[in-house]
């Protein structure tokens, strides 16, 4: 047994390594826009059947990114299939994850995830539609797009039922002294964090895309009801919550007034919702737009979502305290070290009152400072009691046990002004870009938000983990065979620990809309970014036209 549990743990540790550095290649060549060699690199780390998920949305993504579009919408939709099949848990498929790491068991996707598999499966099909000659072909590919865009629709309602909404956050701020001061103590057990505000709880650059293929099917009063749910969206919360300009809502607004004209509302009520919605800028953009002009629209996606990394935690028992200590392992002055130690800090150390008092129990004042660099688990009296039955507390100071969680390293978003320019020399190249959504933002705040299950999560599996060692070296009557079979177990458990570091890596950091008017004709659109030029090659634009073009940064 003991022998068996040594052999798992030096196995898993191996495969760990291996994955991460295959992970690394595969990326590395994407972000060069090398997406073939990319994807090959990833069909081979991603071949486990735990990572059925991540494999399809992963080359589902590079398949598009390849122009293949009919293979990218296949790949996508066993991806959809498995996104929502994924969330009844397998016993034996959990409980291998729990004594080896949380990468054995079947990758299931985040709510962010569950969207962007539709998103780009619209894109896909608008994309196939524009290549399509046949009418009635072309008409059943726009169809499609449409229907991702509802099925979009429908993931989002079902996320919102489940998370506070913007107004509920707002509602929350402004209540009485008494309720916030309710509020707080129950977040003691929570890390005194509100996760709420860190939730996923819509998607204001979805509906707005909505809104654009609405638009693009000539659905104006639909394209209206989605431009300005995005709106609303924006101003409510969303580009406070994700840093995105403020000039998101107005964006949205616009286009939503543009339905209104294009609907048949009166001049009346377009008036009102210019004079209200609108800043003196947008308006002017506004008035850009003319009877019979087509129109160039450019959806930059841009970068890569930032991956995850592992950090460290110590653990030890605090007898007199009745508690559990974690504390991060520092690794000096380096980058990812300091990143890690402020992750720890904003996100586990110990800020609530009862922590407080108890590390002032066990080391006084310095104990009460030194919670800041600290994370104490309270069990008190009776379950300590219960885990000295067992002998948990010996081993908790006979031997170091490791705790890996994940986080999210340092990340900047590119800050380089786009410049479209379609290559006519009466029409002056344009510096409009607007950023409309921040993915990597997203990810990052839905890790705040699950952090602290992370860390329960993982402080039980490695107590378990560890315990399982510990109980069997014990059992050995030969007390040199069972010091030394003791000390390989800490040594292969220690090494072994690792945290669930996945995610989807393909998508784009952030999301960049540009919106051009233009008098039918032809046109060779380039777009420059910093260094970079991608070229769309020659179009010809018709009256009341929109020209959609996907262009995908990797830089």
């Amino acid at each position: 047994m003991r022998l068996l549990l040594l052999w798992l743990s030096v196995s898993v540790l191996s495969g760990c390594a291996t994955y991460q550095q295959d992970i690394e290649a595969g990326l590395s060549l994407a972000k060069a826009g090398e997406w073939k060699e990319a994807e090959e690199q990833l069909e081979d780390v991603l071949s486990n059947k735990q990572d059925s998920l991540l494999y399809y949305m992963e080359i589902g993504a590079l398949a598009q990114n390849q122009g293949n579009y009919e293979r990218s919408n296949t790949l996508l939709e066993k991806a959809e299939r498995l996104s929502d099949t994924f969330f009844p848990d397998n016993f034996s498929n959990r409980s291998w994850a729990l004594l080896s790491n949380p990468r054995q068991s079947d990758y299931r996707g985040s709510g962010l995830e569950r969207v962007y598999i539709s998103y780009l499966k619209s894109l896909n099909y608008l994309a196939l539609a524009e290549q399509e000659k046949n009418s009635a072909k072309k008409r059943q590919l726009n169809d499609a797009a449409l229907v991702e865009v509802r099925r979009i629709d429908i993931k989002l309602n079902e996320i919102r039922a489940q998370t506070p909404s913007y107004q509920d956050l707002n509602t929350k701020e402004n209540q009485a002294f008494y309720m916030k001061a309710l509020n707080w103590l129950g977040d003691f057990y929570t890390g005194g964090r509100d996760t709420d505000k860190f939730l996923y709880r819509d998607d204001a650059w979805a509906r707005y895309l909505a809104g654009l293929q609405y638009e693009i099917d000539g659905a104006f009063d639909d394209a209206r009801i989605s431009y300005e749910k995005a709106a609303n969206l924006y101003e409510d919360g969303y580009a406070m919550q994700y840093a995105l300009p403020s000039t998101t809502a107005d964006r949205a607004w616009l286009d939503a007034i543009r339905m209104m004209q294009k609907g048949g509302f009166s001049q009346s009520e377009v008036q009102q919702k210019i004079d209200t919605k609108l800043s003196a800028d947008m308006q002017e953009t506004l008035k850009q737009y003319s009877k019979g002009d087509a129109e160039l629209v450019v959806l930059e996606h841009q970068g890569f979502i930032p991956d995850k990394s592992e950090m460290t935690l110590l653990l030890y028992a605090d007898p007199q305290a009745y508690s559990l200590v974690l504390e991060p392992l520092h690794g000096g002055g380096s980058q990812t070290a300091n990143d890690s130690f402020r992750w720890f800090t904003m996100v586990y150390a110990d800020i609530n009152p009862l922590n407080l008092i108890a590390n002032y129990k066990a080391g006084g004042a310095w104990g009460t400072f030194s919670g800041v660099f600290t994370k104490r688990v309270i069990l008190g009296r009776p379950v300590w009691r219960q885990l000295q039955d067992i002998n948990v507390d010996r081993l908790l100071t006979e031997q170091t046990i490791r705790v890996t969680v994940p986080y999210y390293q340092r990340f900047t978003l590119d800050q380089h002004q786009p410049t479209l320019q379609v290559n006519t020399s009466s029409i002056a190249p344009f510096k409009s870009a607007l950023r409309m959504t921040s993915l990597a933002d997203i990810a990052f705040q839905e890790q705040l938000a699950q952090a602290q299950r992370d860390i329960y999560e993982g402080l039980v599996r490695e107590l378990l983990r560890s315990w399982l060692a510990y109980h069997a070296s014990s059992s050995v009557q030969d007390q040199n065979v069972a010091l030394i079979l003791n000390l390989i177990g800490q040594v292969a458990v220690f090494a072994s620990s690792a945290a669930d570091t996945r995610n989807w890596l393909t998508l784009p950091a952030q999301v960049r809309l540009t919106r051009e008017p233009l008098p039918p004709g032809n046109y060779n659109p380039e777009y420059k970014v910093d260094k970079n030029t991608f070229s769309l090659g020659g179009v010809s634009l018709e009256a009341n036209e929109i020209k959609l073009w996907n262009l995908r940064n990797p830089y």
